[in-house]
């Protein structure tokens, strides 16, 4: 936790002079919290960004007078600093109906801020809460969710604050939601903020959907793809060339074929499997033989009930992506296909297991390019033997 009120912990030095900064004031962008300080009388106006979130492990600083952005990360200047930077330099004006819950009072808090424009991002930074109010409880917690977030906020919190922006205006700096919060902070006498880490590990999912999570004693075998229209599983090069020749009608068609015939293949190895596919679009139509959960948009309600979909699932399989998050973190097991996002191995993952090697087992990381014979032999293969590989690996446990 990071202390703002009554004092901000928080050093900095020039980037440019390497003088020590005076903190001065807490700016609440949005998705980010930052840091003012003091006029050196150079004509600096610098901010630098609170270690929270993704920028927990990289100082990056802007010169909002000057225009520059100073990070000793080249990446997180360019994702990060830059689109900050422009936020601060055009403020939004509309005012934002910022819904505030109270149910206990307190005057020593921590506030989670979940905001962000990646909606795995703000998922993960919500998971953050477990923590606090299982290890804090000396302190209120106070969640900023975005509006699509308010229905995974887990009991126990003090106060919830839900603010209507939207993923693709996450970056903006919003006047309104500053102002708002800057009041709100007055009423306490003493004030942290999360470090709302990007991948915390200390959480149970089903505090958050309320969805019990798989039961290996159910007999049936469920088998759920996850769909996307935004990232196909075609080859890449083909992906390509119909995007750009706005043809990815096309391409839909083919991930349907590829999902129809993956399905096929497991069924060969075993018959009584039942499928499904869940997620977002409703392109192109399935066989009355595979259950089709998919929807146009997302609400409180239709996730809550994917969720149980989800924890059905013997296995789900999907493209790497935030889409993969509350599957992975309901089903029984997980394979996960990767086309060019190596880098982000296991970022769209919510583990279950503590296990490594039942861990290895549940959780597959395979090319997207993988022949489809073999990502169903493997399928297959994990469903058959999960049972007896636990036998083996956990006999010391069960013993």
């Amino acid at each position: 936790m990071i202390e703002i009120k009554p004092q901000i912990q928080h050093k900095s030095n020039c980037a440019t002079s390497g003088t020590a900064l005076q903190p001065s004031k807490i700016l609440w962008q949005g998705m980010h919290i930052c840091v003012e300080f003091k006029s050196n009388g150079s004509g600096s106006e610098i901010i630098d960004l609170l270690r929270v979130g993704h920028s927990y492990s990289t100082s990056l600083q802007v010169d909002l007078a000057k225009g520059e952005v100073f990070s000793g990360n080249s990446a997180a200047a360019e994702w990060l600093g830059k689109p900050l930077l422009n936020s601060l330099q055009n403020p939004r004006s509309e005012r934002l109906e910022i819904v505030k819950e109270i149910f206990k009072p307190c005057k020593r808090v921590i506030i989670l801020n979940c905001i962000d424009y990646l909606y795995g991002h703000a998922l993960l930074k919500l998971l953050n809460a477990q923590r606090h109010l299982e290890k804090n409880p000396e302190c209120g917690l106070i969640v900023i969710v975005p509006k699509f977030l308010r229905w995974m906020v887990p009991d126990g919190v003090a106060e919830v604050w839900t603010v209507p922006i939207s993923l693709k205006n996450g970056q903006h700096y919003y006047l309104s939601f500053a102002e708002f919060v800057e009041e709100e902070t007055k009423r306490f006498e003493q004030i942290y903020v999360s470090e709302a880490y990007s991948h915390p590990s200390q959480f149970d999912i089903t505090r958050f959907t309320r969805v019990p999570k798989h039961s290996f004693d159910k007999q049936e075998v469920n088998v759920t793809f996850i769909w996307r229209e935004d990232r196909l599983f075609i080859n890449r090069l083909l992906f390509r060339v119909l995007t750009k020749l706005n043809l990815l009608s096309i391409g839909l068609v083919v991930q349907n074929w590829k999902v129809r015939r993956l399905f096929e293949g497991i069924r060969s190895h075993l018959p009584l499997t039942k499928f499904a596919v869940a997620g977002l679009g409703t392109k192109t139509k399935f066989p009355e033989w595979i259950e089709d959960y998919r929807v146009e948009m997302f609400n409180e309600k239709i996730e809550h009930d994917i969720c149980q979909v989800y924890a059905d699932s013997s296995l789900v399989i999907g493209l790497h992506g935030s889409n993969m998050l509350l599957p992975s973190g309901h089903a029984g097991m997980t394979i996960d296909l990767i086309d060019e996002r190596w880098g982000n191995f296991a970022q769209d993952i919510i583990y279950q297991e503590i296990n490594p090697k039942m861990a290895s087992f549940r959780y597959r990381f395979l090319p997207y390019q993988t022949n489809t014979d073999t990502l169903a032999f493997i399928a297959a293969v994990m469903v058959l033997t999960l049972e007896e590989f636990k036998s083996y690996m956990t006999a010391d446990v069960v013993n």
